[in-house]
């Protein structure tokens, strides 16, 4: 079998395709090569990859070089294809495991009828329809996985993340502000900042919710829902503590209330500014979602963190809790409220564990 060197066919046809998302450079495939921890073939199987002269390759691992054709095969190695006399992108590319697209035998063209006009051609109907094809496909899942982080994070689908109002709180405060002022008239004004602070951060986290639908890709779309989650337990945290810090003072438990008082006047919750400062960079995110989403992470871990310090809570304080929100017939129920904030950050340590085995 006569063997052809296509070399300059391929570079021409990288040349052409060079922009498509699932076409690598070889400078692209050096820096995955040499990347920490990646997943890519080019990363795992790179002691193959670095004994051939790379033309470019495609972002599954199959790969264009001076003499072979290399594809991933086993976890051990690749395959090697020599170059033969069919025409050769449309032989390769038709194994491409992302497209489900093949080439019937009688399309294949041999070297007498192969010209630049031919290339280009066939390669326009590739681009058309398997490119194509294949952006379609990823554009389709990526809809299909943002509805599904939409239901189950607005289950009835009022558009709405679902999560807790908090107007308990404000209920709490109205109701006992005269025995909240007989202790110290100031605290009054700190437990109304702490209302707005809530309001606040219940209104980012909506419009984060609002942002699933414009992620670009999936990797955000993960990201985006794992941060958005963080932020909701976060909220339930303060909540919960924020509930507590009144009822600890109509209680006269001061100990406990100034345990949680302390901890939220480091954590600045008496300022909002840090949210309402989020919120107007939510409202003109612009392409800007990814570094705010980091940011919003790392305050919330630390919120997280040192509210996890707190050691107040017992069975007696979830009961004097759970008394006082009957009062202003609040439907919230304590106990289910409480487990459902110390599953999440026990799933989240669990997963933390993994990844670091992993």
């Amino acid at each position: 079998m006569e063997i052809i060197d296509y070399t300059n066919e391929l570079v021409s046809f990288y040349e052409k395709y060079k922009d498509s998302k699932i076409v690598l450079s070889n400078e692209e495939i050096q820096k995955i090569m040499k990347k920490w921890m990646s997943t890519s073939s080019y990363n795992l199987l790179s002691h193959s990859y670095k004994n051939y002269e790379i033309i470019f390759g495609l972002d599954n691992g199959l790969c264009f070089t001076k003499d072979k054709i290399l594809q991933p095969g086993s976890s051990k190695d690749v395959k090697v294809l020599e170059y033969s006399y069919d025409f050769l992108p449309i032989k390769i590319l038709s194994v491409h495991p992302s497209f489900e697209y093949s080439i019937s035998e009688s399309q294949k063209i041999t070297p007498i009828f192969f010209n630049l006009k031919e290339y280009e051609k066939i390669f326009d109907k590739i681009n058309t329809e398997l490119l194509g094809s294949f952006e379609e496909k990823i554009t389709r899942e990526l809809h299909d996985s943002q509805n599904d982080v939409l239901i189950e994070l607005d289950k009835d689908g009022d558009g709405k993340v679902d999560i807790v109002d908090g107007n308990e709180f404000s209920l709490l405060l109205q109701k006992h502000q005269k025995s909240i002022v007989e202790v110290d008239r100031n605290y009054v004004q700190q437990f109304v900042k702490v209302s707005s602070y809530l309001k606040t951060k219940r209104g980012n986290i909506q419009s984060v919710f609002d942002s699933i639908k414009d992620t670009p890709n999936k990797e955000i779309l993960n990201e985006c829902v794992d941060i958005l989650k963080d932020e909701m337990n976060t909220y339930n945290l303060l909540l919960f503590n924020s509930l507590n810090m009144v009822v600890s003072l109509v209680e006269d438990d001061m100990i406990t209330f100034y345990e949680i008082y302390e901890m939220f006047d480091k954590l600045n919750i008496f300022d909002s500014k840090h949210e309402r400062d989020v919120s107007q960079r939510l409202t003109n995110i612009g392409d800007g979602i990814v570094s705010l989403l980091y940011e919003l992470r790392s305050v919330g871990n630390q919120i997280t963190d040192s509210i996890g310090e707190l050691s107040y809570v017992t069975e007696t304080s979830n009961q004097k809790l759970t008394e006082r929100l009957l009062e202003v017939d609040s439907s919230l129920q304590v106990n289910n409220f409480l487990t459902a904030i110390q599953t999440y950050q026990l799933n989240k340590i669990n997963k933390s564990t993994r990844n670091l085995r992993g």
